[in-house]
């Protein structure tokens, strides 16, 4: 079997990829929200993103914006995966957590990993969606 042939797309077929999935993020009644996830799929915290859900630079991503400075931790645990989704609970993606140092989609700043304590807050980092 022959490899496939690989697949390239324009910057501008990419930069209208990066609108509809922000129209799509914030198409419920609310702000979209990330969802933190321990391993055992036990919710430790939801971030509220503001509205719109983040900006689109010239760079070619899409820079997701926490609304608040901080929210609270409902549960301790260490977060594994985080699920975007819209306020009325479409998701439109999902993929790992880290600190800031690591290759996450979804990066939390301030903390050296994701080990996340009930009552504390945890704030969104660089989390950038190409």
């Amino acid at each position: 079997m022959s490899a496939l042939p690989e697949f390239e797309i324009s910057a501008a077929h990419a930069l209208v990829r990066l609108q509809a999935t922000q129209v799509f993020a914030d198409s419920g009644p609310g702000a979209s929200t990330v969802k933190l996830y321990d391993a055992a799929e036990q919710l430790l915290a939801t971030l509220t993103l503001t509205r719109p859900c983040g900006t689109i630079t010239e760079a070619g991503y899409l820079q997701l914006t926490q609304a608040q400075a901080g929210e609270l931790i409902l549960a301790s645990g260490v977060a594994v995966y985080g699920v975007w989704g819209t306020s009325d609970g479409r998701m439109v993606a999902r993929g790992d957590v880290t600190d800031e140092a690591g290759a996450g989609v979804f990066r939390l700043l301030g903390t050296s990993g994701t080990q996340l304590y009930a009552g504390g807050l945890v704030i969104l980092g660089e989390t950038l969606i190409y």
